[in-house]
């Protein structure tokens, strides 16, 4: 790690490595979050979940409304809702406007929370939308954002 007043005033960390690579040279700045906007090459996103869907969609109000846009492939936003007094792994299912559409099942729900409280970016993904009697069954996979 190189100390220059400069980069620690603006918020950059800079680091040199001059391993057997010949050097590398990286400068992250620190956002208006204040995480780290670290480049990452080869990232790829790694299946958590593969195979489960939002639960609670029947207590949620307008949520025929909600799915109706809804399509195989679609993103979905993952946030944590560790206050929930029902499950302390509680994660919301959010659709692109942020809208609940429901949970993470509790029974998969542990090791994905666990990664969000880590700092761990998750989404989910849609695997299908169907209608099954009275209830919509939205299927989903969650995924690791690394």
């Amino acid at each position: 790690m190189v100390d220059d007043p400069t980069a620690r005033e603006s918020g950059a960390l800079v680091a040199v490595n001059a391993g057997n690579a010949g050097g590398l040279l990286a400068v992250m700045h620190g956002g208006d979050s204040g995480v780290l906007d670290v480049p990452k090459p080869f990232a790829q996103p790694i299946c958590l979940v593969d195979d489960t869907r939002v639960a609670g969609t029947t207590h949620v109000e307008g949520i025929d409304e909600l799915v109706r846009g809804l399509q195989e492939g679609d993103r979905l936003g993952l946030e944590r809702d560790p206050s929930n007094k029902h499950d302390r792994w509680c994660i919301r299912v959010l659709d692109g406007q942020g809208r609940r559409l429901g949970f993470v099942p509790a029974d998969v729900n542990q090791i994905p929370a666990r990664l969000m409280d880590g700092g761990k970016r998750l989404f989910a993904k849609v695997t299908e939308v169907e209608l099954r009697g009275g209830w919509r069954r939205i299927g989903m996979e969650v995924w690791l954002d690394d």
